[in-house]
């Protein structure tokens, strides 16, 4: 406060310090309740002196009453306002809100009783004390009715607008339930809640006045009767086998919504919900695997303070391997990677989370050895991870001389300019398809893999990192068929009976980077990637988690395998064993040892310059034994 001074009369100063008090007080949002408790304080007064004198005002209790009310609307604010009940908004009155409101008029009236009690014979004389009973229930009566009603108007006519509505079933237990609901109920979307599912509460009874419909087992038939939009899972309703079982009850009542989850079971326990929990059930959100349950003690020691260059980096796997690297706070990251934007977007991305840690961008070909060697010798790298390749089979059985120089050349550089700059480490990412390759990129990758563990052992150790496809990562078709279902479809698959290895990216490269810190020199590491899933029915469960019917919204057509494909993949040759490790889902494989054709690079770098696709694959079969060509499209 400032002080008066100067020409500013006292008066003028008085009544600007008086203002600020009060906006400091209550602030203009808050001046209307303000008010309007005044009046219904008083209200309330004048009807408890009516009520207790049978709806007179006898002339000899006037007095009192012209006394006690401005003691009672000045007292009842100032608790009214240590209590905190102008703040709390209408729309969203709660137990708490009513709690709170029931102990300031109950501390207020306390307070009343008392001072009349002391002043009754000299200043309040005669005054009646039931008249402070029935002020109290007629002042927590209409302050709570007041937001009571406000509320029960506007969730009215929220219920009143069901075309602009989403008709949601819920399944989730009691409690998790109730959270929901009261979040819904203040302001999430315009979620128009039908009933609930659950198998231990009885059918008929209500949560906040949204009954239970029945079990689990029936939720494919109330979704159908009463035309569900949107079914919200929570837990313990939120595993993989649930939502499999939904979706086939769904399917058999001919019968589409989307599904929805709330992932965080904290958040459902605190009441913290709102919209940004929700999140569409995913495909990975069906693979049922169980989670991976690793020590990253090795990996964050192994990682901690190192110079780490990632090839590839702009791509899934690499930007990930970069993502996840980052976060255990290596000296340095050197990114290398040969798309411009891909480079700038990671780059970017890694120095605004990880502003203490020096990013390095390089644009660069590993196929170039001045590009490799200066990125390397410029920045002391100790550990390489090598994810740059070209991985999509159709495109390379059309570009072999691409497979080649990146895939076998191009790693061939890497490998040597790694032990040329003493690097420690280096760790190759390879996957299922070089496994009994059936096409030019699998074989590719099957040559590279040979190249990394047939070197002669100098300073570097070389390990190979084997896994199979990783959801929505470039080229795979998780992404494809997402942009095939908001064309409208069809959605393309190859053959119903394609089946194929899937894990998420993030789960990948964790384990791959779990596989790369524990592994030997010259070990390939295998992750376990659960079963294998049919590409058919992955494409059907996409269609029905966007709300859509297979086969009616949207069409699946096949088309055959094309060059280069097969129906199957494997993670390990005939003359490999696997090898358990004390890491859960990673392997090393064991190969037995026998006499193999060496790898000609010369020749594959004369191949490299032409599309002599018959040389290429005699050349390759020649190196690779096991090789499948003649079982490809």
């Amino acid at each position: 406060m400032t002080k008066p001074g100067g020409k500013l009369s006292p008066i003028v100063w008085l009544n600007s310090q008086l203002e600020e008090i009060v906006e400091k007080l209550f602030p203009a949002k808050t001046f209307f309740v303000f008010v309007t408790s005044a009046f219904t304080i008083a209200i309330s007064f004048l009807m408890a002196f009516y009520l207790r004198f049978e709806f007179q005002f006898p002339v000899n209790e006037v007095v009192s009453l012209e006394r006690a009310l401005p003691l009672v609307i000045a007292l009842k604010l100032v608790v009214f306002y240590l209590f905190r009940i102008y703040n709390g908004m209408w729309r969203y009155v709660s137990i708490h809100d009513l709690l709170q409101i029931f102990l300031a008029n109950l501390v207020s009236s306390v307070l009343l009783f008392a001072i009349i009690l002391t002043w009754r014979q000299q200043y309040f004389i005669g005054f009646s004390r039931s008249v402070l009973i029935l002020d109290f229930l007629i002042c927590f009566f209409a302050i709570s009715g007041k937001r009571v009603l406000s509320r029960i108007i506007r969730e009215a006519a929220a219920k009143g607008r069901r075309d602009e509505t989403i008709k949601t079933l819920i399944l989730g237990s009691s409690g998790s339930c109730n959270s929901v609901i009261q979040a819904f109920s203040s302001g999430m979307g315009n979620r128009h809640i039908i009933g609930i599912i659950d198998s231990n509460m009885n059918p008929g009874v209500s949560i906040r006045g949204i009954p239970v419909l029945g079990e689990p087992e029936r939720t494919g038939y109330f979704a159908k009767k009463l035309k569900i939009s949107e079914i919200l899972l929570l837990p313990p309703y939120s595993n993989p086998s649930t939502i499999r079982e939904i979706m086939n009850q769904l399917d058999e009542e001919n019968t589409s919504c989307t599904l929805r989850m709330v992932p965080v079971y904290a958040d459902i326990a605190a009441g913290k919900i709102n919209v940004s929990h929700l999140k569409n059930v995913e495909i990975e959100d069906l693979l049922g695997r169980k989670p991976v349950k690793l020590d990253r003690t090795d990996v964050a020691a192994f990682v901690k303070g190192k110079k780490i260059m990632i090839t590839g980096a702009g791509g899934s796997i690499g930007s990930e391997l970069s993502r996840q690297i980052a976060a255990y706070s290596p000296e340095s990251i050197v990114l290398f990677e040969l798309s411009e934007f891909n480079l700038y977007d990671i780059s970017r991305k890694l120095r605004n989370s990880y502003p203490g840690i020096r990013i390095v961008s390089v644009i660069g070909d590993v196929r170039s050895p001045e590009d490799v060697s200066k990125a390397l010798s410029g920045n002391n790298v100790e550990v390489v991870y090598h994810a740059a390749a070209y991985k999509h089979v159709p495109l390379m059985e059309e570009n072999p001389q691409m497979a080649l120089g990146t895939n076998i050349l191009g790693s061939s550089v890497l490998f040597e300019e790694c032990e040329r700059n003493h690097v420690k480490r280096m760790v190759m990412i390879s996957t299922d398809k070089a496994i009994c390759p059936t096409s030019i990129m699998g074989a590719s990758k099957r040559i590279a893999e040979r190249l990394c563990l047939e070197r002669p052992k100098k300073s570097t150790e070389f390990i190979v990192v084997r896994f199979g496809n990783v959801l929505d990562s470039s080229g795979s078709v998780i992404p494809l068929f997402k942009q095939q279902i908001k064309e409208g479809g069809p959605i393309t698959v190859t053959s119903k009976n394609v089946v194929r290895y899937f894990m998420s990216i993030p789960e990948a490269v964790d384990l791959l980077l779990q596989a790369g810190t524990i592994g030997n020199d010259r070990d390939i590491m295998v992750l376990e990637m659960g079963e294998q899933i049919k590409i058919y029915d992955m494409a059907k469960k996409l269609i029905e988690l966007s709300g859509l019917v297979p086969g009616k919204d949207i069409e699946i057509r096949i088309t055959g395998l094309r060059p280069g494909e097969k129906e199957y993949e494997e993670l390990l040759t005939d003359e490999e064993k696997v090898q358990r490790t004390p890491f859960d889902r990673i392997y090393v494989a064991r190969k037995m040892d026998m006499q193999q054709v060496p790898v000609d690079l010369g020749k594959i770098r004369e191949l490299s310059k032409s599309n002599d696709m018959k040389a290429i694959k005699d050349l390759l079969r020649s190196y690779i034994p096991e090789n499948k060509f003649d079982e490809a499209a």
